[in-house]
């Protein structure tokens, strides 16, 4: 009697998330007159649908819920034993166990079927054990005595089964038959869809096959059809009539699960409030579910997918008035559900236009489809899930299948039924005439090297493939030549680019991508098209996951051969769009790939490729390579093929291929498994000695398994020698062979004439097999599909035993995808040897249907884009091509799923309420806002269901550039908190979507079980549960474990293979939340994933060649691992591992560990902001077979308690500067009260255990208090012009009243002489107040001069051509200039001008002789405009000139007024007082108070590499002018000029994508901007036709005016400008900052913008009616910027930096002649008041005033001693007296204001034997030139010059100043032309240039050298621009080589 219970009485089962609660009594809840009454429980529940209704439209989408294990019900056929108990299901566990070490790579199904059938015969009590163990052996061949005693033990465990029991299901048959239909038999079922219900009835109605199943002769006049299932059948099934619909329907259909009144009524109602609800189908259906106690699935269903019908329907129904009925249908008709009124009302009209064969779309109308607007239509969630085809490849949708004629049915056997097919005919058409390769262009002959003629198909499509530019689609079998119809498109494509002059080709201006579905397919493609192409230069490449390539490598690479992941990936990330937009052609290998499940992803490349290259209007051809399909219109419409589409039938193949279909009709799966064994082996056999036979099966093991089964029962019946040649030689030479092959299974099975191939095998050992197999002598090869992908090896016959194969995604055994049964297929048949070759199928009979329709070409290629929809959409929306839900209605439309829906709606769900919708806008916009919604929920997107506005936000990036769904990130960023350990974190990311389909199978158990023993880090959940089987498998494969199971360990190669980058998306999300601990452990486990390797392994493992025994040793000596980094030599290094023979190759391992060495200077800014200059360098021998060429660091902040990241950002280590010290600067943020320290890491991001930690202590650290609040601004009367009391003065403005801020300072300026700060944001007019100043001196003094200062000579030449057409006629003319830098002419322009405007230098030059020059003592006004520059580049000269007009007016008393003009400041108090302004006389407002209102947008961009940051800044900005601008102009600013070009070029492309037009910002037609032919830069010429002009410091300044006329008149719409430009560019209503960093050339870093700059920049932004602004910037800046653009911006002093040129200066002059007159002159500079308020700024950790003192003696001291040491001046510190004595060299470098680093070089360099290029040289290394700007990538264009230019650096360094500076002063003498960036530099240079030279002379001179003549010519070759060895005539001007040569020719 058995005591297993085998069901639930689920009535008394209460769900309850308790798990420890006491037993529940049953009292009161169940009767004695109950006991028994559901007997009926036991039996098989019948379906409660029709017949019919079993083969419904398509099988639905089950629950999420993740699969725990498989259940018993789910295996077809019969099982004995069902373990319904604990004990029962772990002796069934083991069993498994058992019997899967003996059958191993088998499905679980097989595994279970074998159990069973093996504890039927173990428990036979009439069998004997010898019986027992044979009929063991029958099932998992021999078997040890022990094993099977531990069998037999196992089995007595197990409960019996009662014995009035029978066995297995009833009512089933043990024979089956094919329901095989004639034309006009219509009423049979087909092969697919039969339960097993079903079998009897369909046997009896089979029609009989009396001729044919006896004589196996070909049918005459009629062809054999296998009906499919019918999609639009089944769809009418799940669809509920209307007037069955009453008000107690549903009670009525739930009554047969609720027997019991009162549940039924309380369940009725609570399933209608669920389908009432306004929540998802989804969760409405788990709701359901749960009420039903999962049970009864199909019922929840149907109910979900009518619950609109059902809820309305039934109110409609319990309403009691008409009234009330009247509203409802109303109500009903509102919420879109016409569809079901009608119904109701009879009025229901049929589809039209909507069946399956629907006429086919003109294509002009499908591109009107995609431009429809939306804004009038209502979306509609619908529930996604349920649209998605869960059959996935193995999706037939076809219906009925015609056979071939000819075709027939073999007579059946006991085990299977055979199809068969004849080979089709072979074309052959006498008159064709081949393409001979001597017919087309001669250059292209090389790539067909050997190759007579193209065939037959190629000659076909010659004139379309090589002639044309049309997309096509080649549609042809197997071995037809396609790849060279690829090599054609190719050709037709590089020609575009050659030259026909010099057979060159422009390779840097195009790309090719070639798209094939398998690495090993890319790689032979590569192989192939690397040796055709070489010829031509051309560059091929894999780019695949295991081989990525650098933007170095892909930028030479011509051909790109990859998978449609990876290329997906590429184009899915803005930075890579640089390359996409080089791609002109684009070849799609098996693009009837879109039917299988990784079909999405080429749908998302064409849609993107065909979106881009309409957008952009550059052509991007489209070739696609197919197998023949049925619907091969639908993929030629998708990929926009319109002539260019041909389809070859079966005919075309070279070797044409009869086909044999078996199926095997075996039910349980363990009969089915030996039967297929039987059905190959009599296949082998009908071919055994005639032919060759290649039989292909599914896993590594199973080759030898087949391959001795084959040869055993060939033994077994005596007929092996069939399979050898009679010839002694020949099995002499299989014996000889098997003697030299390693493989033990190989070795054995060779001399019987059988041979296996697979990856596993060694090179050697594979090649031999193949040999042995190509010369004959092997007659069956037994193979993986390697064979078929990597080798070219056919045969006469092709055997695929089995179609099923281990799919890990699925997480189950799934059919062969099309694409490898057509592969294996294709090597069928010789096409040499072969009239036809023949492909036999063994498979189950169920699937019969499915290989004929895809062999025959009758397999209707569907789209799965459903599946993959909300995570392609993000991509887009990632991406920046969709921005609202219009735009993904029309992405949507370029989409093969949208082909389809148009073509066959039924199959796609597209239902009667969208009859009307002829394009299906309305249904794609139902589908887009759903996506959208679920993107919204997982927070990937921001979603604005109002007006369909979409923001992408920071987790959809992670998900689109990881690949990984949308699901998964939603569960990281749920579950992740911030103290989690790394048992949370495996465990969070064994929850992931991508392994929901992973199952825990009962075979597997006992492995896992002692897997998990080994897990280094504890797994919480059970080993049943799926979770904690994923967890197990990663670590496992850390732990490098070998796996047993094949099921098991493909489930291990999957989890790994996605671990990667779902650690590393789990990783960034951490980063981007800021939580330090959390960060750190998921870099190290995305390092422990990526190296296979634990924290407690030693590092030397991430070497490949570190010996084992070596590690071995490591990980077991208690060394720490730095300790072995102070070990000296290799000797220490032998000793300390205890294998002193390796000490050499460890000590040089340990020599290549990625070291950093971290030092950290830091200094407050604000009080609540710390600068922070971190110093890297490299400790480490670089090796690139090691590190590649480049390592990537994590640089972490992290505050005291290491739990907040404060700053996080990339550091690049490149190889070429592996040796230098490397600079990062950045700010963190500081609280109050102050925090004992910091800590700064620097972590490898490839590298476990390489971090270097610093800590930042802030001990003696002292923050600046706190500002003093801005000058509040009045609300005064704006005072009127007509205060100035002067007719000449109003006249001078166009207004009447002053602004707010000219108002308030009006008094002070202009009636007082007071000093004057006024700070206030740029743009308010601070100008007026220098002129007022000005006016204010000419009332008052009529000789007194004025001069003004500002920072940039462009900013004086503006202000002087403004001030001499306004000002210069004043009170009888005042005399206007600036000065030149040349010093006499200077004097004179000082002596006769009443205003004098210059730059810090120039006065600096002019002012230093000060009490020698009555002029400069003349001076009464002294404005520095841009004062806040003192704390910007060049700023301690600035600073020095005010210090010295300061020190002129208090030694002279002269009343000299100050007045000082910039932006507002947080320290404008310290500045104002520093001039010497009062508290009433300082004006530093806040800068918020601006004359316009100023919206300044911030936004930011994660992208750390920076040129692909500002490829993805290009979106944005467009988005910014075209809808922030309002039609006003706007104004750009860019890095350098090559970013303008760019950035135009970028704008044009986008405009042209929305707007289908790229001129849309210019405002007139093109021939109202007549002045455009007189620009000399015809790129900008070009860039103005289009509305965007741009300025650069280098355009003529015709050009300049041009452009700024144009764009201040509002013609162009855009104007683009450098960063130099900022201070004298025009204003704009809206201004855009594109990035903020510079290229810093000296130390090969992006540097920030200074604020000054950027506040400059924002200043231009200046409209009355709304001034804009967005500024654009990586994240890591962005809380920098957020803070300056709130807050002022406060400035220090940087004249410590600089105080040996200061004191030279000041000492030549004899200003400074002690060391007390120095301390003396700092007391007048802003440094010194700089030094008390904010001391730690300055490296001062004793604020009192002894501390200062003695800071500023040793500063003093110190500067001196310098300038001693370099032999300027004369000084001894030991002296408490001692002069400073000046020498000849502080005046030659006073006079010529050059630096002291400069002079020292002078005096160190230059002597006697100095030739004229050792003066080059030293010139060109003057401290001078360091702020020569050194670009990006410019080092190529400086090396070509290098090679021009006389006199060559022995040398060369490209990267540095000097050797710019030697490169471009000699391409000035030389006249050589430049490009514009480089001729602003020239420029540079040769300003500085004459007076170094001077300066040499001098110094040469001075020491007596007569070599100073040398010197002195060169002096003259700089001002003539010519060579003394060339002609003297050059010097006269206009005189042109060609015009010397025709005087040196008259000569």
């Amino acid at each position: 009697m058995s005591n297993i219970v085998t069901s639930v009485d689920r009535r008394f089962v209460q769900r309850d998330v308790s798990t420890a609660r006491e037993a529940e009594s049953l009292k009161g809840k169940i009767s004695v007159a109950d006991m028994g009454s559901n007997i009926a429980r036991s039996q098989p529940p019948s379906s409660s649908l029709s017949k019919q209704a079993v083969v419904n439209d398509r099988p639905q989408k089950k629950l999420s819920k993740r699969p725990t294990r498989f259940n018993d019900d789910d295996i077809e056929g019969d099982l004995t034993y069902v373990a319904n108990t604990p004990v029962a299901r772990e002796v069934l566990d083991l069993i498994m166990s058992w019997v899967q070490s003996y059958l191993e790579d088998v499905s679980h199904e097989t595994i279970r079927s074998a159990a069973d059938a093996i504890l039927v015969a173990v428990k036979d009590q009439a069998l004997k054990d010898s019986e027992k163990k044979k009929e063991v052996e029958d099932i998992v061949g021999p078997v040890t005595n022990e094993h099977f005693s531990q069998l037999e033990s196992l089995c007595r465990r197990m409960p019996d089964i009662e014995e009035n029991e029978s066995p297995g299901k009833t009512g089933a048959d043990d024979e089956i038959g094919v329901a095989v239909t004639f034309e006009g038999d219509d009423d049979d079922e087909g092969i697919d869809g039969l339960t097993d219900e079903e079998d009897e009835e369909d046997i009896d109605d089979e029609p009989s096959l009396q001729a044919p199943v006896e004589t196996s002769q070909t049918l005459e006049n009629e062809s054999e059809i296998i009906k499919g299932t019918s999609t639009s059948e089944n769809s009418k099934e799940a669809t509920l009539p209307a007037h069955e619909l009453d008000a107690y329907w549903l009670q009525r259909r739930l009554s047969p699960i609720f027997t019991d009144a009162h549940l039924l009524q309380e369940k009725t109602a609570q399933v209608f409030e669920i389908l009432a609800s306004p929540m998802s189908l989804g969760q409405a259906e788990n709701e359901i579910m749960e009420l039903f106690d999962f049970d009864h699935f199909d019922l929840a269903k149907f109910l979900c997918l009518n619950r609109s019908k059902i809820v309305w329907l039934t109110r409609f129904n319990r309403a009691e008035t008409g009234i009330q009925r009247d509203a409802i249908l109303s109500d009903m008709v509102s919420a879109g559900l016409q569809d079901i009124v009608d119904e109701l009302r009879g009025t229901s009209q049929e589809k039209t236009g909507m069946d399956v064969d629907a006429p086919e779309e003109e294509p002009q109308e499908a591109e009107l489809a995609r431009r429809v607007k939306t804004s009038k239509l209502t979306p509609n969630l619908v529930d996604l899930d349920s649209l998605i085809f869960d059959e996935g490849s193995h999706l037939y949708t076809g219906g009925k299948i015609t056979l071939p004629e000819g075709s027939y049915k073999s007579p059946p056997t006991k085990t299977y039924e055979q199809y068969n097919i004849p080979a089709p005919k072979k074309h052959y058409n006498p008159s064709e005439m081949f393409v001979r390769i001597s017919e087309l262009p001669e250059w292209t002959h090389p790539a067909f090297e050997g190759t007579a003629s193209l065939n037959t198909i190629q000659s076909h499509v010659f004139p379309m493939a090589f002639g044309s530019e049309e997309n096509l689609l080649i549609c042809a079998p197997t071995g037809a030549g396609k790849t060279n119809i690829a090599l054609l498109t190719i050709l037709r494509a590089i020609s575009q680019y050659r030259n026909a002059r010099n057979n060159q080709f422009e390779l840097e201006a195009f790309k090719i991508v070639y798209i094939a579905p398998l690495k090993a397919l890319v790689q032979e493609q590569v192989r192939e098209f690397g040796k055709k192409l070489a010829p031509f230069g051309i560059q091929v490449a894999e780019l695949t996951g295991d081989r990525n390539l650098t933007k170095q490598q892909m930028s030479q690479t011509q051909v790109i051969v990859t998978t449609p992941e990876k290329w997906d990936v590429i184009t899915r990330k803005s930075s890579d769009t640089s390359y996409a937009n080089l791609v002109r052609l684009i070849i799609i290998d098996e693009i009837h790939l879109l039917h299988d499940e990784r079909g999405p992803v080429l749908e998302s490349i064409v849609a993107r490729t065909i979106r881009r290259s309409e957008a952009t209007g550059e052509s991007v051809r489209l070739v696609g390579l197919s197998a023949t399909l049925p619907n091969y219109k639908d993929v030629a419409r998708f990929i926009r093929v319109e002539k260019g589409l041909f389809y070859f039938d079966a005919s075309y193949r070279p070797c044409p291929l009869e086909q044999k279909f078996i199926g095997i009709t075996e039910k349980k799966a363990i009969k089915r498994y030996q039967a297929m064994n039987d059905a190959c082996f009599d296949k082998v056999m009908e071919y055994a000695g005639k032919q060759q036979v290649i039989i292909f099966v599914h896993s590594r093991k199973e080759t030898a398994k087949t391959a001795k089964f084959l040869r055993d029962r060939a033994s077994e019946e005596g007929v092996l020698n069939k399979f050898l040649k009679s010839d002694i030689a020949s099995r002499e030479i299989l014996r000889s062979e098997s003697e030299l092959v390693s493989n033990s299974d190989l070795k054995d099975l060779l001399p019987t004439g059988f041979a296996i191939h697979h990856a596993g095998l060694r090179r050697a050992d594979r090649s031999s097999a193949e040999e042995l197999f190509a010369a004959g002598q092997v007659q069956v090869l037994v193979s993986t599909a390697t064979l078929a992908w990597g080798v070219n090896l056919p045969a006469h016959t092709v055997i695929i035993k089995g179609t099923q194969v281990y799919n890990p995604q699925r997480g189950r055994w799934t059919e062969l995808s099309p694409q490898d049964v057509i592969q294996m297929l294709g090597r069928a048949g010789r096409p040499r040897y072969d009239n036809y070759g023949e492909g036999i199928i063994i498979t189950a009979h169920t699937e019969l249907n499915y290989y004929m329709s895809l062999l025959n070409a009758k397999l209707p290629i569907e789209s799965q884009f459903m599946s993959k929809l909300a995570d392609n959409l993000n991509a887009e929306i990632v991406l920046g091509n969709v921005r609202t839900r219009d735009d993904a209605v029309e992405w949507l439309g370029y989409s093969y799923l949208y082909v389809r829906m148009l073509k066959s709606p039924s199959i796609y769900r597209v239902g009667e309420n969208y009859s009307n919708d002829k394009f299906l806008v309305k249904k794609r916009l139902d589908l887009v806002h759903s996506a959208l919604v679920a993107l919204s929920q997982s927070r990937l997107v921001k979603y604005d269901e109002e007006n369909g506005r979409i923001q992408s936000s920071e987790l959809g990036r992670i998900a689109s550039h990881f690949y990984i769904s949308h699901t998964s990130i939603a569960t990281y960023n749920n579950m992740l908190t911030p103290y989690l350990s790394p048992i949370e974190i495996f465990r969070i990311f064994s929850l992931s979507e991508e392994f929901k389909n992973i199952p825990v199978r009962q075979e597997e158990k006992l492995e896992l079980s002692k897997l998990i023993e080994m897990a280094p880090i504890p797994v919480k959940e059970t080993i049943e549960e799926p979770a904690a089987k994923i967890n197990i498998l990663l670590q496992a494969y850390i732990c490098r474990l070998k796996l047993d199971g094949f099921a098991l360990a493909a489930d291990m190669v999957y989890v790994t293979q996605s671990a990667g980058r779902l650690f590393r998306a789990i990783y960034e999300i951490c980063l981007g939340k800021r939580w330090a601990g959390l960060t750190r452990t998921t870099l190290d486990i995305c390092k422990m994933v990526a190296e296979r390797m634990w924290l407690s392994n030693t590092p030397l493992r991430q070497f490949p060649d570190a010996p084992a025994e070596v590690i071995r040793k490591m990980e077991a000596s208690q060394m720490p691992w730095n300790r072995y980094f102070d070990l000296t030599d290799p000797a220490e290094v032998g000793q300390a591992i205890r294998v002193e023979r390796a000490g050499s190759q460890v000590f040089r391992l340990l020599q290549q560990f990625p070291r950093l060495e971290l030092n950290a200077q830091f200094q407050p800014v604000t009080p609540s902001l710390l600068r922070v200059e971190l110093e890297i360098t490299p400790k480490f021998e670089w090796n690139r077979n090691v590190h590649g060429s480049s390592e990537s660091f994590i640089i972490l902040v992290e505050d005291c308690d290491g739990e907040v990241i404060l700053f996080s950002d990339t550091f690049v280590l490149k190889e070429q500067y592996a040796t230098e010290e490397h600079i990062v600067e950045f700010t963190v943020p500081i609280s109050d009260p102050i925090p004992p320290n910091y800590f700064v890491s620097v972590i490898s991001e490839k590298w476990l255990h390489s971090e270097a930690r610093l800590v930042m202590s802030f001990k003696d650290l002292i923050v600046p208090s706190k500002f003093p609040a801005h000058t509040p601004t009045f609300d005064l009367e704006p005072m009127q012009t007509s205060e100035l009391n002067d007719k000449e003065y109003e006249s001078l403005y166009p207004w009447k009243t002053f602004n707010r801020i000219q108002t308030q300072t009006f008094n002070t300026l202009y009636g007082s002489d007071s000093n004057v700060f006024v700070g206030a944001a740029p743009g308010n007019g601070t100008g007026v107040c220098a002129e007022l100043a000005i006016l204010r001196l000419w009332n008052e003094s009529s000789d007194g001069k004025a001069v003004y200062v500002a920072p940039f000579e462009d900013q004086i030449q503006k202000k002087l051509l403004g001030w001499r057409f306004r000002l210069s006629s004043i009170h009888g003319g005042k005399e206007i200039n600036k000065l030149t830098g040349e010093l006499s002419n200077d004097l004179k322009i000082l002596e006769r001008s009443s205003l004098v405007l210059a730059t810090p230098t120039q006065w600096d030059a002019i002012s230093r002789k000060w009490h020698k020059r009555r002029n400069v003592q003349k001076v009464r006004l002294f404005i520095a405009d841009d004062v806040h520059m003192i704390g910007g580049l060049n700023g301690s000269v600035y600073e020095i000139i005010i210090s010295r007009m300061r020190y002129m007016s208090a030694q002279l008393e002269s009343g000299l007024r100050l007045v000082a003009l910039g932006v507002s400041l947080a320290n404008g108090k310290d500045l104002g007082e520093w001039i010497g302004a009062t508290s009433q006389t300082i004006f530093n407002f806040s800068p918020k108070e601006r004359m316009y209102p100023l919206e300044i947008h911030l936004q930011s961009l994660g992208i750390p590499h920076h040129p692909s940051l500002m490829i993805a800044m290009a979106r944005p900005t467009f988005q910014a002018v075209t809808t922030l601008a309002d039609g006003r102009p706007s104004l750009i600013f860019v890095n350098d000029l090559k970013q303008c070009i760019d950035t135009s070029m970028d704008l044009q492309r986008l405009a042209f994508a929305d707007c289908d037009s790229a001129d849309i910002f210019r405002r007139v037609p093109l021939e109202e901007l007549s002045n455009v032919s007189k620009i000399v830069d015809q790129d900008l010429a070009d860039s103005v036709e289009h509305g965007i002009g741009y300025l650069y410091p280098a355009m003529s300044s015709r050009d300049r005016v041009i452009v700024e006329d144009l764009f201040n008149r509002n013609l162009i719409g855009i104007l683009i400008a450098t960063r130099e430009t900022c201070w004298t560019s025009p204003k704009a209503q809206l201004v855009v900052v594109m990035g903020t960093q510079l290229y810093e050339g000296r130390e090969h870093r992006y540097i920030d913008y200074p604020i000054s700059e950027l506040l400059q920049m924002i200043g231009r932004a200046s409209d009355p009616s709304n001034s804009k602004t967005l500024i654009l910037t990586n994240t890591t800046k962005r809380d920098y910027y957020k803070k300056f653009l709130n807050e002022a911006l406060p400035i220090e002093s940087h004249l410590n930096l600089y105080l040996h040129d200061a004191f030279i200066a000041e000492i030549s002059e004899r200003v400074i002649t002690s060391p007390e007159d120095a301390v003396d002159w700092l007391t007048y500079s802003y440094f010194y008041r700089r030094l008390k308020l904010n001391p730690s700024y300055y490296g001062i950790t004793d604020q009192s005033d002894n501390g200062l003192n003695e800071y500023l003696s040793e500063l003093v001291e110190t500067t001196l001693q310098d300038l001693s040491e370099a032999q300027l001046i004369e000084y001894d510190e030991d002296q408490e007296e001692s002069p400073i004595t000046v020498l000849n060299g502080a005046f030659i470098a006073a006079y010529y204001n050059i630096s002291f680093i400069t002079m020292q070089t002078f005096s160190l360099s230059l002597g006697a034997r100095s030739k004229r290029r050792n003066i080059l040289e030293i010139i060109s290394s003057a401290a001078e030139f360091e702020n020569i700007p050194i670009r990006n990538h410019e080092d190529l264009a400086l090396s070509r010059l290098h090679e021009r230019v006389p006199y060559k650096l022995s040398e060369p360094a490209p990267g540095t100043t000097r050797f710019k500076a030697f490169v471009l002063l000699q391409a000035h003498i030389s006249r050589l032309t430049l490009p514009p960036d480089l001729v602003s530099d020239q420029k540079l240079i040769l300003e500085k240039t004459l007076q170094l030279l001077s300066a040499s002379v001098d110094v040469l001179s001075g020491n007596g050298h007569l070599n100073a003549l040398q010197a002195m010519d060169l002096c003259q070759m700089v001002v003539q621009a010519t060579w003394d060895k060339d002609s003297p005539l050059k010097q006269i001007p206009y005189f042109t080589d060609s015009i010397i040569e025709r005087c040196n020719s008259e000569q």
